[in-house]
């Protein structure tokens, strides 16, 4: 895969979440939203942005071994490119990518944020790649510590 990124540059122990569970994804944005904003990486924007954006364009994306979701917004509404990783005690209802009504439950949430959208397309693509590889999504999934799943995507290759 040509022009890899680094997910070093947008990955802190700190925007890694272990056995959360919320009753919904407005809850799960909300605790995003605020830790990203006293950080200094999201508009005051992001949000409800997000919220709206996952509406109109689902980002839940069943995968052999696990369910995930990306959701993301546009560049407009964030400072400092991130990737805020969730993973989940309880499942939570995500609509499926490219349906209208299509729900899936998530064990893992992979919040983007991206000041470029050609950014945003490489990610995607990279993380799409890392969940279509059995034995690097057995690893994660077996993993149950923030620097541990911190190590495993800075060393992603």
């Amino acid at each position: 895969m040509e022009n890899l990124i680094s997910f070093e540059s947008f990955l802190s122990p700190a925007f890694i979440q272990l056995s959360d569970s919320y009753l919904n994804q407005r809850e799960l944005f909300s605790n995003i939203s605020s830790i990203m904003l006293k950080h200094g990486y999201v508009e005051k924007s992001y949000l409800n942005n997000v919220i709206e954006r996952e509406k109109i364009y689902p980002t839940g994306l069943a995968t052999p071994l696990l369910n995930i979701a990306i959701p993301h917004t546009d560049p407009i509404h964030i400072k400092k490119p991130f990737i805020f990783i969730t993973k989940m005690e309880k499942p939570l209802s995500f609509g499926a990518m490219g349906t209208e009504d299509e729900k899936i439950d998530v064990n893992w949430i992979f919040s983007l944020g991206v000041t470029h959208a050609e950014t945003q397309l490489t990610i995607l693509q990279q993380l799409i790649s890392l969940f279509s590889n059995e034995n690097k999504v057995k690893t994660l999934i077996s993993l149950n510590n923030e620097k541990d799943i911190y190590d495993f995507f800075i060393n992603f290759k």
